[in-house]
């Protein structure tokens, strides 16, 4: 691998630890300690942090100091709203040209449902984000494949915070045949059934976090002075 350095580097590092959380939303980002961990000036400090403010990942405060951006529920409609759109457009496309990659994409979906068997989120997760590279590059449509994955970027902490922890065991094998059917379109050549299967598939997630949101015990209990139910 080529080595990457200055603002590349601290930017690739940055980026990946907000997505996956290893950095929590609304944490500080200190450019002292930072320039000392990757062992370079603030100036490409500062460089990578405008990058990821551009993306949505940074945000930078009035005394100028700079966070992890938070992460808000309140546009979260509108942006399944896009995804769905750019996902069935992009389903489509892939559906009409055909796969050449069937047994990888069918060994993502068997990945998928291994590493959710053993617990592993990010693992699973992971192989879930390489299916959905593989169909956008099957789409052959650069503008479809760029926003639809910067949409999926976007929704990473969503769904290690919102879908995967409140994901049950029935719910699991449901995922897992959700990717399967679109898996089956591809290779079909299908791209109504692919349409209904990455609709259906983003519905089904939207439904799992709606579900994370819910009150668990609040609604239940009384408060008056004869107890709780």
């Amino acid at each position: 691998m080529r080595k990457k350095r200055g603002a590349l580097l601290v930017y690739e590092k940055l980026r990946e630890d907000i997505q996956w959380l290893r950095l929590d939303p609304g944490s500080a980002l200190d450019e002292v300690a930072l320039s000392k961990t990757y062992d370079v000036s603030r100036t490409p400090i500062r460089e990578a942090l405008l990058l990821l403010e551009n993306e949505g990942f940074v945000q930078f405060l009035q005394n100028r100091t700079s966070i992890v951006a938070p992460l808000s529920l309140h546009n979260q409609a509108a942006f399944l709203d896009t995804f769905i759109l750019l996902s069935r457009g992009l389903i489509r496309a892939a559906a009409m040209h055909g796969t050449t990659q069937r047994d990888r994409l069918e060994g993502l979906v068997r990945d998928y449902a291994s590493r959710l068997e053993a617990d592993d989120v990010e693992g699973a997760f992971r192989a879930q984000l390489d299916l959905n590279r593989c169909i956008a590059k099957e789409a052959r449509n650069r503008f479809l494949e760029k926003y639809f994955l910067e949409a999926q970027d976007a929704s990473v902490r969503m769904k290690l915070l919102y879908f995967f922890p409140h994901l049950g065991r029935e719910q699991r094998k449901e995922a897992v045949a959700r990717l399967q059917a679109i898996v089956d379109a591809m290779v079909a050549g299908d791209p109504d059934a692919g349409d209904a299967a990455v609709r259906d598939a983003i519905l089904f997630e939207a439904k799992v976090i709606q579900g994370g949101l819910a009150p668990r015990y609040g609604h239940e209990m009384s408060i008056d002075q004869g107890g709780a139910k």
